[in-house]
């Protein structure tokens, strides 16, 4: 009797994914992501930020980074999407050595509230050593991620650090924009791409996040077009794979990585180079990524339709117009947590869409709060899946009815 008692309590719980980590290294087959033992990969997470003023993680004097990731693998996430930025990497090197986290939260929030926040990070997180730096903060975070078996998805979001991208003015939009050196940019990825070798939990590093035209202000770089993008990118590329051959390469499109189709068809004016992954060291290792924020259209036909023109007829099959086929992720999408929201036509229908065409995804975003955005200090972050302390789910509805299941049957389960 106690035997039937327990066995329906069980089934009564919330059926969260069962793991989905395979080992790496992985490579493409089609469509698909695989591992040598040809497992497919589907990636189901969200984005945890790293980029902004202060180069350090987010919401570490909130929570510790076992028990924000434990939260994520509760529900059955298997990803994170680890946002840096190039200026981190330019101290490194040009200074010789990272600046300890200290001096990093100081330098940006004053000397008070700075020291106050470096203080409660090393609290919620005792096994940080005093001088502990920048980059070893993102070594902490991988090492528990591999713990939990959580990937890690490393994603060069910005140039300068700080918040984006709300505009096209930050001077992080393009390449040659006013703080986007393409020079550094190619060596920042092949330093990340080297260090994270001793990560057993990165599985994949993207090239750069939401390219778009800069604003009237641009006074350089170079021209907006196709064959800006093909030649930076693959260079970018070439980058990673000479510093880490064993990583999948994201790589995102144009309009704030709305717009794909330029990469996989033959039938957009204005691309006079093939991508041919045939002849690319790492044609094997290229994934797409797209973002989706159209909150306008609320028809899910119309959405869908529009989705697939623009990013997921990459996923084949071959046709006349799709040249060739990638895997594809979404990388961004989310919304505010709250009831209505969840339950809008916006989240409902990426909730059908993404898992019916059996791709991955990362929403957008962890945590309820930032250590500083624009200029505001302790900045609240409504879209956030935590609360601003980063100890609940800002929207337990949200999660427990919609986001949960929408792991579940991305990853098979």
């Amino acid at each position: 009797m106690m035997l039937l008692l327990f066995s329906s309590l069980l089934c009564a719980l919330p059926s969260y994914a069962a793991d989905h980590f395979f080992p790496g290294p992985f490579s493409t087959d089609g469509r698909w992501m695989v591992n040598e033992d040809g497992n497919k990969l589907t990636l189901a997470g969200v984005n945890w930020p790293g980029h902004g003023d202060t180069m350090v993680p987010e919401g570490l004097q909130y929570a510790s980074i076992a028990d924000t990731i434990d939260k994520l693998k509760s529900i059955g996430m298997n990803v994170i999407r680890l946002t840096w930025a190039v200026q981190m990497v330019d101290e490194i090197i040009d200074n010789g050595g990272d600046k300890d986290i200290k001096t990093a939260f100081v330098d940006v929030l004053g000397q008070t509230n700075g020291t106050a926040v470096w203080q409660a990070v090393m609290k919620q997180n005792p096994s940080f050593s005093p001088n502990i730096t920048r980059l070893q903060v993102f070594d902490a975070i991988a090492a528990e991620c591999a713990k939990q078996q959580i990937y890690v998805h490393l994603d060069n979001h910005v140039s300068k650090a700080g918040w984006c991208c709300d505009d096209d003015d930050d001077g992080n939009a393009w390449f040659g924009d006013e703080h986007f050196d393409t020079t550094k940019w190619k060596r920042a990825l092949g330093y990340m791409a080297r260090h994270g070798k001793s990560w057993p939990s990165l599985m994949s590093m993207a090239l750069r996040n939401e390219l778009r035209e800069p604003s009237f202000n641009w006074r350089k770089g170079a021209a907006v077009n196709w064959n800006t993008w093909y030649g930076n990118m693959t260079a970018g590329a070439d980058a990673i794979h000479k510093a880490n051959p064993d990583l999948l390469i994201f790589f995102s499109g144009l309009g704030f990585d709305s717009q794909l189709r330029q990469i996989f068809s033959d039938d957009v004016h204005g691309r006079d180079i093939d991508f041919d992954k045939s002849k690319l060291a790492y044609g094997n290792k290229i994934v797409l990524e797209v973002h989706d924020y159209d909150m306008g259209e609320s028809n899910c036909t119309r959405k869908e339709a529009k989705l697939t023109q623009n990013a997921f007829a990459a996923l084949g099959p071959k046709s006349p117009q799709v040249k060739t086929v990638f895997p594809l992720v979404m990388s961004e999408w989310g919304f505010a947590q709250q009831a209505d929201q969840y339950q809008a036509p916006f989240a409902s229908c990426l909730r059908n869409f993404l898992p019916k065409q059996q791709v991955g995804w990362m929403t957008w975003v962890l945590g309820g709060s930032y250590y500083i955005r624009s200029g505001v200090q302790d900045h609240d972050e409504p879209w956030g899946l935590l609360d601003h302390t980063w100890t609940n789910w800002r929207c337990p509805e949200c999660i427990h009815k919609g986001l949960a299941p929408m792991v579940n049957a991305t990853l098979g389960n």
